[in-house]
């Protein structure tokens, strides 16, 4: 079983904001729950929320954060608590820090990653080591702050884009690129609704971001708002379908009588 991130995603390189003037897609109370599905068994529930805001280091930022979970049968077999918190930088949009905690089996890890975006530096420390400063693009994203960013641009995604995130993550900085694919009707338990589908091309760990590539599908909306993904993981495939909401705005289809 598995989950986003979240998400990886040129015509242009990507300073991430809103327009000018126009509100953004997302504020703190947005609460997104998901139920995960390992090749094709309900294992596991993610949850993307943003929590609040608040400042680091005299930067107003939004906390947004990631959980995710096995549950029942899967978890007995394969215990999962992944959780990450990213610091959003609510003008500049893109990430000021990011704390990781990845739990998986017998696997454990813990990192954090401060970007001094004005410095292009940043500070890598993992469990109990000594932080490491790297060299950084312009705007660069986490992993998980790369979504938020890509949905900043609202309604200009265009059926056949490309689009390239700077991103920094393990040690490493990257473009991540995402292709915009089609738009598509779906049905989900909540009811139909009409989407954007993206495909990141993800180099990340964690049970929601594996190496590889992902599909998501995003609300076709100046919301965009992730209510469906899918990706190959090690073994097997998963399916995380959003499940129920609160402070997003998603506008369901009624079905026909």
């Amino acid at each position: 079983m598995a989950a986003v991130f979240l998400l990886p995603v040129a015509a242009f390189f990507f300073s991430p904001a809103s327009h000018a003037g126009e509100v953004s897609p997302f504020r703190p109370g947005e609460d997104l729950k998901y139920e995960i599905s390992w090749m094709g068994l309900i294992g596991g529930e993610g949850r993307l929320s943003v929590t609040e805001e608040t400042e680091l280091r005299g930067r107003k930022v939004y906390l947004l954060r990631i959980i995710a979970r096995s549950t029942g049968w899967v978890r007995s077999l394969y215990p999962v608590d992944d959780k990450t918190v990213s610091y959003f930088d609510v003008k500049g949009n893109y990430s000021r820090k990011v704390e990781v905690s990845i739990s998986e089996n017998r696997y454990r890890k813990k990192k954090i990653i401060e970007f001094f975006q004005e410095d292009r530096k940043a500070l890598y420390k993992v469990d109990d080591d000594p932080a490491e400063e790297f060299e950084i693009d312009e705007s660069s994203q986490d992993s998980f702050s790369a979504l938020y960013a890509l949905r900043g641009m609202g309604a200009d995604l265009k059926v056949g884009q490309v689009i390239h995130i700077p991103i920094f993550e393990d040690k490493q900085r990257y473009k991540l690129k995402v292709n915009v694919l089609r738009r598509e009707r779906i049905e989900l338990p909540l009811g139909l609704v009409d989407t954007v589908v993206v495909e990141p091309k993800l180099m990340t760990e964690g049970v929601f971001s594996r190496k590889g590539s992902m599909t998501v599908w995003l609300v076709d909306d100046e919301n965009l708002t992730p209510v469906k993904m899918m990706s190959k993981v090690m073994i097997g495939s998963f399916k995380a379908v959003l499940k129920s909401y609160s402070g997003a705005r998603i506008n369901f289809i009624p079905k026909s009588p």
